[in-house]
């Protein structure tokens, strides 16, 4: 039986994991796809004349919509533009990755034998990296860089000039017959590009979180200013409410002290500071006659103790004066 480390492949499995999901993920579609050859190559382009001007219309490697690229002659007649699979011109020298579309068969005609005439390939696709590389299979070393110039026209737009001589190396039929046959592609770094957009995204995804990351902390200097605020207010009005019921207290409870003697009133009074003794005696007794008249009298004793000749004669008396007011018989 064989014995696996378990912990070394969990470790070495997890890294080469995280590395391919985050290189398919951060990679474009398009461009993970391209890397696997030929399966993935779109439409045919689609060619119209205009003049003596030819335009391919095609869906590259790289992009998931369609571009133009425009074919011209300087110094002869632009007869024929068509495209040919790369499989034709596959060759160890050159990574079919590296061309983003089909190959192009370009067909000058009526020319003087042994001329040297100049096309122009245009297209906003292009960039200021792209050559274009020209097969010719009669030769020893088939695939070669046309050292073509490249040049910015107007907006993205890159024009690539390219110097070919009839019967010369990028002439495919070889022959000094006034026909050129140019056949090539337009070349870019796959390898450079794919790790261009990488670095684009990983670049990207950093600047966003550190934009998160500086809206964030400002948001929070904002919330913190606006929390001091509001405490410097509530501790503000707690301040003043202290400072009003001070206030009242202070009102509603005034001492007066004439001579020692202490008065405490319990509601907001004016108190003259200069009032003489004799007017605090007079107000005191004021209050004690009021007072004492509120309380309940105490009850009378009507109880006799002693019978006199006094109590005596007044109790006949008071008994005749019942007599005569309640006798009803002379009635």
């Amino acid at each position: 039986m064989i014995r696996i480390d378990i912990k070394l492949f969990n470790r070495r499995f997890w890294i080469w994991l995280v590395s391919a999901l985050l290189f398919f993920s951060l990679t474009p579609l398009s461009a993970s796809l391209a890397a696997f050859g030929d399966k993935i190559e779109k439409s045919k382009p689609q060619f119209t004349r205009m003049g003596d001007k030819i335009t391919a219309k095609l869906i590259p490697r790289a992009k998931n919509s369609s571009v133009l690229i425009n074919f011209e002659v300087l110094g002869g007649k632009l007869f024929e533009v068509q495209g040919m699979d790369f499989s034709e011109a596959e060759h160890p020298d050159v990574d079919v990755k590296d061309f983003k579309s089909s190959l192009f068969v370009t067909k000058i005609v009526e020319l003087t034998p042994g001329t040297e005439v100049k096309v122009s390939i245009t297209s906003d696709f292009f960039a200021s990296e792209t050559a274009y590389w020209i097969f010719n299979h009669k030769l020893q070393k088939p695939w070669m860089n046309s050292e073509a110039e490249n040049l910015s026209r107007s907006g993205l737009t890159r024009d690539l000039v390219i110097k070919v001589k009839d019967g010369g190396p990028f002439d495919t039929d070889g022959a000094t017959n006034g026909r050129i046959t140019l056949v090539g592609g337009a070349k870019d770094s796959f390898w450079g590009y794919a790790l261009g957009t990488l670095f684009i995204r990983f670049f990207g995804i950093f600047l966003v979180l550190s934009i998160l990351m500086i809206g964030m902390i400002i948001s929070g200097k904002v919330f913190q200013s606006i929390a001091k605020r509001k405490g410097k207010a509530d501790e503000a009005s707690a301040s003043q409410a202290k400072e009003a019921e001070d206030v009242m207290s202070d009102e509603t409870r005034m001492e007066i002290s004439p001579n020692g003697a202490t008065i405490t009133a319990d509601r907001p009074q004016t108190i003259d500071a200069s009032l003489s003794k004799e007017s605090v005696i007079a107000v005191s007794i004021a209050l004690h006659m009021h007072l004492s008249a509120l309380q309940a009298p105490e009850p009378l004793d009507l109880s006799i103790s002693q019978i006199t000749s006094w109590t005596q004669q007044g109790r006949e008396r008071i008994m005749g004066d019942r007599f005569l007011t309640f006798n009803r018989s002379d009635r």
